[in-house]
């Protein structure tokens, strides 16, 4: 079915539809004179086979995604043998006599990638997850912006250039690439590792490069790119600053008003992120000892603003309420 040369390694095989068929064994039929027969010559090795001896790479969200492929991949990984079966017999939906070969010893590591949070899901709620997949890798999205990482960054960009048929960059293109990967990270001190969106961004600067006839990447082409990637995707933020415009959210930058301040709200749209101003106002009056919160009250503040108005609310009750009671009453909203 498969073989490997001697001296070649330990195989390494990535599936990239881990189906229950590809990652095992099939066995495939012929249609003749409307009968569907079949043979041992027929039978097709799947990633189980072809990685015997080796590794195998699976990404996890798309493992999950397939009917029963996940429940084949443990039972292959406890018995430590593949059984060549067809899919339906296994869901009972198949009754006819067929090929039953003998499963086939085997010796393999599977490497399963994926995001964090499917990790602590099928470790929370998977009994069989700690004891089949015993050793964890989580891996970083940024690195630390010393002088050696950033001449190593500065290899990386180069690579990916290379590897992806851009032109060269300008070195002035290549520190505006390495402020915007700060600027992915949230952080000063930080390089986001996204390499997804650094090669979107080469590509999107390639283009403008080329359309101008450049030999080169430059600047101008990654600011051209970025503007373009902003316009794309800033519908919403359009439609805010437009409300601006228009008197419909009001927002006054002049003067001074009691128990009013302006704040700065960071909006994530997708993969655009800005800023909108909003206007954040408080009222008290006499009464019982209460902190209104009305964005909790109808429910459009998340958790963290609740955590934080209950701890103003202490904070409140701590510097000016310690030995007598707080006889107001204080609302607070984000309009």
């Amino acid at each position: 079915m498969i073989g490997h040369e001697n001296g070649g390694g330990a195989p390494v095989v990535y599936e990239d539809l881990p189906t229950y068929q590809n990652l095992h064994d099939r066995i495939e039929h012929q249609a003749r004179m409307g009968v569907l027969t079949t043979n041992f010559t027929l039978i097709q090795p799947g990633a189980f086979h072809r990685a015997n001896q080796g590794y195998i790479i699976v990404d996890a969200r798309r493992l999950l995604m397939q009917p029963v492929a996940y429940e084949g991949l443990k039972r292959t990984l406890r018995s430590r043998k593949v059984h060549i079966e067809p899919v339906e017999r296994l869901l009972g939906l198949m009754g006819t006599t067929a090929l039953e070969p003998e499963p086939i010893d085997l010796d393999v590591k599977v490497v399963l990638v994926g995001e964090p949070q499917v990790y602590y899901l099928l470790n929370a709620y998977d009994p069989e997850f700690a004891a089949l997949f015993k050793v964890q890798a989580d891996f970083e999205n940024d690195m630390e912006r010393s002088e050696d990482n950033l001449a190593l960054y500065s290899s990386l960009i180069a690579s990916l250039a290379q590897d992806h048929e851009l032109l060269p960059l300008h070195a002035d293109a290549v520190a505006r690439i390495i402020e915007q990967a700060s600027r992915d990270a949230g952080d000063s001190l930080k390089l986001s590792l996204r390499v997804r969106d650094l090669v979107d961004l080469m590509q999107d600067a390639d283009y403008f490069a080329r359309k101008a006839d450049k030999k080169q990447i430059e600047i101008d082409d990654l600011e051209a790119a970025l503007l373009a990637a902003r316009e794309r995707g800033g519908r919403i933020r359009d439609r805010i600053f437009a409300s601006m415009a228009t008197g419909i959210r009001h927002i006054e930058t002049q003067g001074g008003k009691a128990g009013q301040v302006n704040g700065l709200s960071v909006l994530q749209v997708g993969r655009d992120a800005f800023g909108c101003p909003t206007r954040i106002t408080a009222l008290t009056r006499p009464g019982r000892a209460k902190m209104v919160d009305i964005e909790r009250e109808v429910e459009l503040g998340g958790p963290i603003h609740s955590k934080g108005v209950m701890i103003l609310s202490s904070f409140l009750a701590a510097r000016y309420a310690r030995l007598i009671p707080l006889t107001l009453q204080a609302s607070l909203a984000f309009e």
